[in-house]
């Protein structure tokens, strides 16, 4: 049976397809009172649905099962899946490519084009599964191209895997930044931030078998990104951080050409590569389609999809924009990959946006590195719910190699972009366009999801190459 969340999730640009639902990716938590199961994941194919959307934002999961959400609530729904800590590095996105303030009306192009490309891929599998009959990405996969089943596990697994490294990188770089003060100077904070965590708090927390206990902070993760969209924006209109302001490092200014014509380069492909992350909610579509109140015919139901996805993907490309220009606009040329981490230590509002992103992200890992166990064990023909002792054992070697990975990468803009070229541009851009392709074929319908999918083959091939560069 389906399962009621305490609250509706806020996610991120991960999908964390876990058995029994929940929100990954963002810091944001939908957490369930789930009890010890063996049940298998929702889709053998691998292709499980990214959990926050199976929340009705009734938290009625029988009304979710009858498919009678409403479009107001699964257009929130959906836009708490999209904002989360993709938005962090947008504005070293822009920085990528110029340091001119001019850049940012391409920046804003860049991300109109992709609001309206990824929700048309989104609005696509949801037609895809009123034509399929299916309600999961991986039947969805498998009823209209009728092979490579694999491919929706492995997306599965390695969408995971990004999560989970970026979770780890977040809370590590927000970690060192609170604590740097309080310790000898020349230590490696971040890697000992990282791997302390990874001891005391994250192993503990992966090893539960049920987050029921977790529920106190499903919204967190809401508010958290809320606030920071609030404090860059305010940071930049008091000056704080410009000549003259209570925070202003001469070091790092002026850090904005005065003027200069923005010219098209491959670097702009960084930003894009982001931007994929950012709005990568697709492994949601089919559940959430499958979820909203149907309408008098077929048509009228998809009509209703698509007003979702306008309104979701709206709300999020508004806090976007918002964190992507003050960001820039502060700190130019010399934004980080977490925008984060450029507001002095000293700034008390700053402290409260690192540690409310933190906190929000230490107890949203359970739920996203769930998904990445419950996927590896699944792709290796094992049971979901190993023995205490076994159950431990794997834990403690997938978080390894986790945090691992975590320690190597101190640039969370560009590790977003690697997995947005790698790995965000196929669910988006390539994906849903495959799979419509097998079911409509007029000559300018083909022509659209062929343009679409040689965006995304672009986008992975240059963006890869310009993104490791």
């Amino acid at each position: 049976p389906s399962l009621a969340f305490a609250a509706p999730p806020s996610a991120s640009p991960h999908p964390s397809p876990l058995p029994w639902g929940g929100d990954a990716h963002s810091g944001a938590l939908g957490l369930a009172q789930h009890p010890k199961s063996t049940r298998r994941p929702a889709s053998a194919s691998g292709g499980r649905p990214r959990p926050g959307a199976t929340v009705a934002f009734s938290g009625a999961a029988d009304a979710a099962k009858a498919g009678t959400t409403s479009v107001t609530a699964s257009s929130l729904n959906l836009a708490k899946n999209l904002v989360g800590s993709g938005i962090l590095s947008l504005p070293a996105g822009v920085a990528a490519f110029s340091a001119s303030p001019a850049a940012l009306w391409p920046a804003l192009v860049f991300l109109a084009v992709a609001t309206v490309l990824s929700g048309y891929g989104f609005f696509l599998i949801g037609r895809v599964c009123e034509e399929t009959q299916t309600s999961t990405f991986g039947a969805a996969w498998k009823g209209s191209l009728k092979r490579g089943s694999w491919v929706p596990q492995l997306v599965c697994i390695l969408e995971c895997f990004g999560g989970s490294v970026v979770y780890a990188m977040v809370i590590g770089d927000v970690i060192s930044s609170l604590i740097g003060g309080f310790l000898p100077v020349g230590l490696p904070m971040r890697t000992l931030s990282i791997l302390g965590i990874g001891v005391t708090t994250l192993f503990p927390l992966c090893c539960l078998r049920s987050f029921g206990q977790l529920s106190r902070f499903s919204l967190l993760g809401t508010i958290a990104t809320s606030y920071v969209v609030l404090f860059v924006a305010k940071r930049f209109f008091d000056g704080s951080y410009g000549p003259g302001g209570a925070f202003f490092d001469a070091s790092t200014h002026p850090v904005l050409q005065a003027s200069g014509a923005v010219g098209l380069n491959a670097n702009m492909l960084v930003l894009l590569s982001i931007l994929s992350t950012a709005y990568l909610v697709h492994f949601n579509a089919p559940q959430m389609y499958a979820e909203l109140e149907p309408g008098d015919a077929k048509a009228t139901k998809q009509k209703k999809f698509a007003m979702v996805g306008l309104y979701g993907f709206g709300i999020a490309a508004a806090q976007y924009a918002l964190i992507m220009v003050f960001g820039f606009l502060t700190f130019g040329r010399a934004t980080q990959g977490n925008v984060l981490l450029n507001y002095a230590n000293g700034d008390l509002l700053g402290i409260g946006a690192r540690a409310a992103i933190g906190i929000s992200m230490l107890f949203g890992y359970p739920m996203q590195f769930a998904g990445l166990r419950s996927g590896i064990l699944e792709a290796a023909g094992s049971e979901i719910d190993l023995p205490k002792g076994k159950h431990r054992l794997v834990t403690a070697a997938i978080l390894g190699g986790i945090l691992g990975v975590a320690c190597l990468f101190h640039d969370l803009g560009k590790f977003q972009a690697i997995e947005g070229a790698l790995l965000a541009a196929f669910l988006i851009y390539i994906a849903p366009p495959m799979m419509a392709l097998r079911l409509w074929g007029g000559p300018w319908t083909k022509a659209r999801f062929y343009t679409l999918i040689g965006i995304g083959i672009v986008l992975t091939v240059v963006g890869c190459k310009v993104t490791m560069a």
